[in-house]
């Protein structure tokens, strides 16, 4: 007799802190009345906790409730709470939620990581999953993913995925009720199509040569005059595979430069999720071939060392595509009127054009960069244009201690005494140069509000600091 194939084990556990972390604060309330009524020993009921933050409070719930009863109070909730998870994320990937839309869903390097951005009226959140050996690593800007809760957009990932047969509804570590299941199926594979998820490269160049990874096949995909497609397999040559990518990445980083006429110029790299900028480090001969190309060109700005190299081919590298496809939503002003001047990291514009957009059209005028290529007149101009400023704006997150540009912004503004306020996109533990700059500013927790407080916060900020 064959033995019964056995189910694949799922993708992630929903534990309670978990599941705590997917509750609203409200939810949460709920779940504590219902222990405290009907579980709880009666000399331990939960009290005190009005004092604590979700974060905090779901920390204290963790410690304080009974195991055996975890499990129990999870059933008791898990079923609605998820029925309104699946219609939200359905109605994100039909297009009819009332406020959020997705704006690009992309399989990253290698087919086993998803990126999906929305966007709505006040932001753009980015939602992440990625499956590998039976397991998952998800993550999400927005206020409930951020903490590490299950939230709408990476539970419309987990459909989409559904619906592709990535994975099976044994896999998903919630329990998902066959009916409500097979209502939303046929839906989610008419949107959930191919044209919605799209491939996104693992290397791709300024001039849109792409380059795909996956394991030993490589794909090189090119456009111009005589655009072409190909795949290698490269474990029928006797290379290593990133030997031969590095290699392959190299010449097409120096095929415009004509070493004999001294013209032409880089090509530069714009995406890099496979780390080739790193892998390409370690071999010195490569090195030394795009320096030596280099030096040809006599150009001033150009590296002449290993370290300059380095940074000057991370230099305005994009988190993805979706990146290069986010257009400025409107000029920065360029009248005599009293301005805000705007700071922020590229690699966070997805989240920052919305709400300055917002600004726009509620009448304040902004001056910001929009991503004009740098130069020397370049920054004398942004100098210029904070030191006229009425009023100093700063979106910060993580990746503005990687950015020069926003730390000079913030020291400038400190210099001169600018009305500053800071708006925290994420949780931010920041070099001590800017943490002593900005410790006495009061900032905006975006991460930690709704999108509609955060934005009336920030507005009611402004008014005040402008009407001083």
């Amino acid at each position: 007799m064959a033995k019964k194939a056995s189910k694949p084990p799922k993708v992630e556990n929903l534990t309670f802190k978990k599941f705590l972390l997917t509750l609203t604060v409200s939810k949460i309330k709920d779940l504590i009345n219902l222990y405290n009524d009907d579980f709880a020993p009666e000399d331990k009921p939960i009290k005190g906790y009005s004092q604590f933050r979700k974060k905090e409070l779901i920390e204290f719930l963790d410690e304080s409730i009974l195991q055996d009863k975890k499990d129990i109070l999870i059933q008791e909730f898990e079923e609605d709470l998820i029925e309104e998870l699946v219609i939200k994320a359905t109605s994100l990937i039909t297009g009819e939620h009332n406020v959020e839309s997705i704006k690009n869903a992309a399989i990253i390097a290698g087919g086993k990581g998803y990126n999906v951005w929305f966007s709505s009226k006040y932001a753009a959140f980015k939602a992440s999953l990625h499956i590998e050996n039976n397991s998952v690593q998800r993550s999400c800007n927005c206020k409930i993913g951020s903490l590490g809760g299950l939230c709408i957009h990476q539970m419309a990932i987990y459909l989409m995925l559904l619906s592709k047969n990535m994975i099976n509804r044994t896999q998903i570590p919630f329990t998902l009720n066959k009916e409500l299941y097979d209502s939303i199926q046929k839906r989610l594979e008419l949107h959930a199509s191919q044209k919605l998820f799209k491939i996104e490269p693992s290397i791709m160049f300024e001039d849109g040569y792409k380059i795909y990874v996956n394991n030993n096949l490589v794909t090189l995909e090119w456009g111009g005059d005589f655009p072409g497609k190909t795949t290698k397999d490269i474990s029928r040559k006797d290379i290593d595979v990133d030997r031969w990518i590095s290699e392959k990445v190299t010449d097409l980083i120096v095929r415009y430069i004509k070493v004999r006429k001294k013209e032409g110029k880089p090509s530069k790299i714009v995406i890099d999720s496979y780390g080739i900028i790193s892998k390409i480090m370690e071999y010195e001969d490569l090195v030394e071939k795009i320096l030596r190309k280099f030096s040809a060109l006599e150009e001033l700005h150009l590296p002449t060392d290993k370290n300059g190299l380095e940074e000057y081919l991370r230099e305005g590298l994009k988190e993805s595509s979706v990146d290069l496809e986010i257009e400025p939503p409107f000029s920065a002003y360029e009248g005599e009127e009293p301005y805000i001047f705007v700071s922020y990291t590229h690699k966070d514009k997805a989240e920052v054009y919305p709400i300055i957009d917002k600004l726009n059209q509620e009448g304040l005028k902004l001056w910001y960069d929009e991503g004009i290529h740098l130069s020397t007149d370049w920054c004398n101009t942004i100098a210029e244009k904070l030191m006229g400023c009425d009023l100093f704006l700063s979106f910060i997150s993580p990746h503005i201690n990687e950015s020069e540009n926003s730390k000079d912004e913030i020291f400038l503004a400190t210099e001169e005494n600018k009305p500053f306020i800071a708006v925290y996109l994420k949780e931010t533990d920041l070099v001590p140069g800017i943490k002593m700059r900005i410790r006495r500013i009061q900032g905006i927790m975006k991460y930690q509000m709704n999108e509609a407080k955060a934005f009336e916060k920030l507005t009611t900020e402004i008014e005040q600091l402008i009407d001083q």
